[in-house]
């Protein structure tokens, strides 16, 4: 029997290639009982880099390579012992859905197969992309921590794309100091570093200048925050290859979606933990107050007993104190609501740096003398010019200096030393006291936050807010604070930077 018989004779042949022709990006084939093909046409293999002649002709051992070989045998024998089949399956990069039916002549006798085939890779990568998307959503509801989603979404891109590397680094100060697998950024070229810093994701494939030489290629996704980079996923191939545009896409799309997840984890648990701080705020709030209030009643109900004649020097004192205790609690109460919306008046002038330190260690005096603390100061003999409000910047110095006070077991040495630092004053408050946890120091400037340590070592009196004011009133003369500390026993270091008045003001 011809090839042409075969196929419907002619008309037949004509007939599926005008078939073949129609289906998007499809290929219609038709095979005799000798397995050998007698037809092979369709937009399909040309768009896999084939030519009818490949196949026409030649038998299916001859045109097919060997890792195909044994299936497709398999199908067309099936096919022309009278079965069928739809399949999908893959050659090479592409994806196809093959259709395979009998061609019988009109006793029913089976004489050749046809396999009618199509591409499917758009459907299958969109298929992929719900997967992983869905798979990562699944992730994402069962999550507790960050973390949790990040590892996540590293396995499912890791998975998606084979042998590459995924890590997701935050993203501390500037981006030249970000590390990814071993390397840090300015390794991968300025314009990798330019365009992250400008949120653009950077796909760098085998030919793209500057790569390290351990790094085949990298694709990189930056996460901006407040018009920054705050983190960057970064998928690394140790082997050299060339990003695919759906590629690109489907990493970007699960890398930004697990980042809005893990900022609202963290969100909420930052919500949740300021809600509990705000709590203990009030409650340790009702206890300072209760306790100066007990005491003026009890003071009260004395003064009203009969024949007690003019109250006692003592009693008066002692109400004068928990009255200015009360003062200064309800005072940083209202400190702290002004500055939190923005109400707070600051009211720069031209001023000498030292004359608010002087006037905060002289106000401290009387509290480290009753301690028996030992309190130095150091100042340059020149003027320190700054302008700023100098109630307020008295209040911030006198709040480090009273934190050094408190937190101490025994007697301490505090030593506030003043310095000038080019464009920058500097005030450093040093005490060699019970020092702080890293956990401490880490959230030391939040709102409501007390020191964590033995009963026998926090002090009694303190709202949480005292340092958080500081902070703010810091920043708003341009300034900065930080803290430092080795550890427990080990003392504690607070150093404020203010800008330097220019010559003329």
């Amino acid at each position: 029997m011809s090839g042409a018989d075969c196929a419907g004779g002619d008309g037949g042949s004509t007939l599926y290639r005008a078939i073949a022709e129609q289906l998007p990006c499809g290929a219609v084939f038709v095979v005799d009982p000798g397995l050998r093909y007698v037809l092979a046409a369709g937009s399909g293999l040309r768009a896999s880099g084939f030519a009818p002649a490949h196949f026409e002709g030649r038998t299916l051992q001859e045109a097919l390579p060997p890792e195909l070989l044994a299936q497709f045998t398999a199908d067309y024998r099936s096919i022309l012992a009278g079965g069928s089949f739809v399949r999908e399956h893959r050659i090479g990069a592409r994806w196809y859905e093959s259709h395979g039916t009998p061609l019988a002549d009109a006793h029913g006798r089976v004489h050749a197969a046809l396999v009618v085939s199509y591409d499917i890779t758009e459907r299958k990568r969109h298929e992929t992309r719900l997967r992983l998307l869905d798979t990562l959503a699944s992730a994402v509801r069962a999550a507790v921590e960050p973390n949790d989603i990040a590892t996540s979404a590293r396995a499912l891109i890791e998975e998606y794309l084979g042998p590459v590397r995924c890590v997701v680094a935050g993203v501390c100060g500037e981006l030249e100091s970000v590390e990814l697998d071993g390397l840090v950024l300015p390794q991968f070229g300025p314009d990798v570093v330019a365009r992250l810093a400008r949120g653009e994701t950077v796909a760098a494939g085998e030919n793209h200048p500057g790569l390290p030489l351990s790094v085949g290629a990298c694709l990189l996704v930056p996460h901006i925050v407040a018009g920054r980079p705050a983190a960057v996923t970064a998928v690394i191939s140790r082997a050299p290859l060339d990003w695919r545009p759906e590629d690109v896409a489907l990493v970007r799309d699960i890398a930004d979606r697990a980042w809005v997840h893990m900022e609202r984890l963290r969100l909420l648990d930052s919500l949740q933990d300021a809600d509990r701080r705000k709590d203990k705020f009030l409650a340790v709030l009702a206890h300072q107050l209760r306790d100066p209030l007990n005491v003026v009643r009890n003071s009260l109900r004395l003064l009203g007993r009969p024949g007690t004649g003019v109250m006692p020097e003592a009693v008066v004192a002692l109400m004068e104190r928990q009255f200015g205790h009360m003062t200064r609690l309800l005072e940083d109460v209202l400190d702290t609501s002004y500055i939190y919306y923005g109400q707070a008046a600051v009211r720069p002038q031209a001023l000498d740096l030292k004359d608010a330190v002087l006037a905060a260690v002289e106000g401290a005096r009387a509290l480290v003398s009753a301690r028996t603390h030992t309190l130095l100061l150091s100042m340059p003999p020149q003027p320190v010019p700054v302008r700023a409000d100098p109630t307020r910047l008295a209040q911030a110095f006198n709040n480090v200096i009273a934190n050094a006070i408190k937190y101490s077991r025994a007697p301490v040495r505090i030593e506030v030393d003043v310095e000038l630092r080019g464009t920058q004053a500097l005030v450093r408050v040093t005490d060699n006291g019970i020092g702080m946890s890293p956990r401490t120091l880490a959230r030391l400037f939040e709102l409501f936050t007390r020191a964590e340590g033995d009963g026998d070592v926090l002090p009694a009196g303190g709202l949480g807010v005292g340092l958080w004011i500081t902070r703010q009133l810091v920043e708003a003369h341009g300034g900065t604070i930080g803290a430092d500390s080795r550890g427990a026993d080990q003392g504690s270091t607070f150093t404020i930077m203010l800008p330097l008045a220019d010559p003329g003001d």
